[in-house]
């Protein structure tokens, strides 16, 4: 599952809890293409629950979509307690040109307000 929602000031909150279907994919692009008309760029808070998986179909369907708007999207905090996806968003993050930090599942408020742009 995929969740999106978009508060009022453009803040994406995106959640990860299991595997991610076609129709949570397109959802998703749906919601950022209209937050994306409304605020410019975005900033994001991803919580990665649980990854259940991705097909690899439409896992290159997503890296597709998403390095072609790189220049949409501010501010990205990655919220999660999985051993392996902070440590692969940190190596990530290096070569894009995004702000990405990580935070624990404890951290959701610094995390919001990090992608707010507070310190």
């Amino acid at each position: 599952m995929l969740a999106i929602e978009v508060a009022d000031d453009g803040l994406v909150e995106l959640v990860v809890d299991g595997a991610i279907t076609r129709a949570d994919f397109d959802n998703v692009v749906t919601v950022l293409e209209g937050a994306f008309a409304r605020h410019g760029k975005v900033n994001v808070v991803e919580v990665v629950r649980k990854f259940g998986g991705i097909t690899p179909h439409l896992w290159w369907q997503d890296v597709k979509w998403s390095f072609g708007h790189l220049d949409r999207f501010g501010r990205c905090a990655m919220v999660t307690d999985s051993g392996w996806i902070g440590p692969v968003a940190r190596v990530m993050a290096a070569m894009l040109p995004i702000e990405l930090k990580t935070f624990g599942m404890g951290e959701m408020d610094a995390a919001r307000a990090w992608a707010r742009g507070a310190a």
